[in-house]
């Protein structure tokens, strides 16, 4: 296949993923962005408490976009943070009670259409999926 045809048939294929609604998310009274950060807090490793640092490894996304995400929780009383005793430039993310129920409430309703997406493509060809995923995430990184 030639690289114009290759080009054409990966752009159709992307518009048909966009407009197939497959992936189309619940409606919550919270942005995604809003609802990861909840979901990074309450499914992180338990054992340990999370940093505002640890949500954004987790989530690939820059310490001030967090930082920004968390105020806008801890003012809708869905988080709450914490400074350290230790030391004052790390602070704690813990979800609230509201925290909690709301991520109760929505976590089986926000995560279907995934779960549907891997029940239909199998196990491997969801890793294959989003290894590929991961793999353009980096490629638009690097070109900044």
């Amino acid at each position: 296949m030639k690289e114009y045809q290759i080009l054409q048939k990966l752009d159709r294929s992307l518009q048909v993923f966009r407009r197939s609604g497959i992936y189309k998310r619940a409606n919550t009274k919270l942005s995604d962005a809003d609802i990861m950060v909840l979901f990074c807090v309450a499914f992180c490793d338990m054992s340990q408490r999370v940093k505002l640092s640890d949500i954004s490894k987790t989530l690939r996304v820059t310490l001030p976009a967090v930082t920004h995400k968390v105020n806008d929780l801890v003012e809708k009383n869905y988080v709450e943070k914490e400074t350290s005793p230790k030391d004052l430039r790390v602070t704690y993310i813990r979800l609230t009670q509201t925290g909690k129920e709301y991520v109760e409430s929505i976590r089986e309703e926000y995560y279907q259409p995934l779960r549907e997406v891997v029940k239909y493509l199998g196990d491997d060809d969801t890793k294959c999926l989003m290894r590929i995923l991961d793999k353009i995430s980096l490629m638009g990184k690097t070109k900044k």
